[in-house]
């Protein structure tokens, strides 16, 4: 029974942070504070040590971030290309990643040395790929099945704040 009832609080939980940052970012008409609130919110909700908001560059077709947490300022300058990177392969096939282990996975590019777990997600507009959302930890498999539902529909927000903009 305790179970049932940890599992209610968990997905009460997370409706109401979705319900929060749903109502913020529609109350804010800049797209910037939108992405960064998102972006805020994903990393605190998966207690995450960094994330980001990278959007696809339609004159470069590079991926640049827009947002971010717990990143070195530095990282604004870094650009992938679709299918490089975990980021860039999630933009490329607009399918979710979790990587439980960085160490491990060579497609990984790094930006802080000591991550070991990486979600990452698509943000699509009409079908179309137009970012990725993700999230790092420093800890081995911190992802779960859950983190990644939830960030799935962080994503959705986000897909509405770049489709109203």
């Amino acid at each position: 029974m305790n179970s049932d009832l940890a599992t209610l609080q968990s997905q009460h939980d997370r409706l109401a942070l979705l319900y929060q940052v749903s109502q913020t970012i529609h109350s804010t008409l800049d797209p910037e504070a939108a992405l960064q609130l998102i972006v805020n919110e994903a990393v605190k909700a998966m207690r995450a040590s960094s994330g980001s908001v990278a959007l696809i560059n339609p004159n470069t077709n590079l991926l640049e971030i827009q947002a971010s947490v717990g990143l070195p300022p530095k990282s604004k300058e870094l650009k992938l290309r679709v299918g490089e990177g975990i980021t860039g392969i999630v933009a490329r096939t607009g399918k979710s990643l979790r990587v439980g282990n960085t160490g491990n996975d060579t497609r990984y590019v790094s930006l802080l040395p000591d991550v070991r777990s990486e979600l990452a997600v698509p943000l699509e507009v009409h079908g179309e790929v137009r970012g990725v959302l993700n999230v790092d930890s420093l800890r081995v498999d911190a992802f779960t099945a859950a983190d990644q539902e939830l960030l799935q529909e962080l994503a959705r927000l986000a897909a509405d704040v770049i489709l109203n903009t």
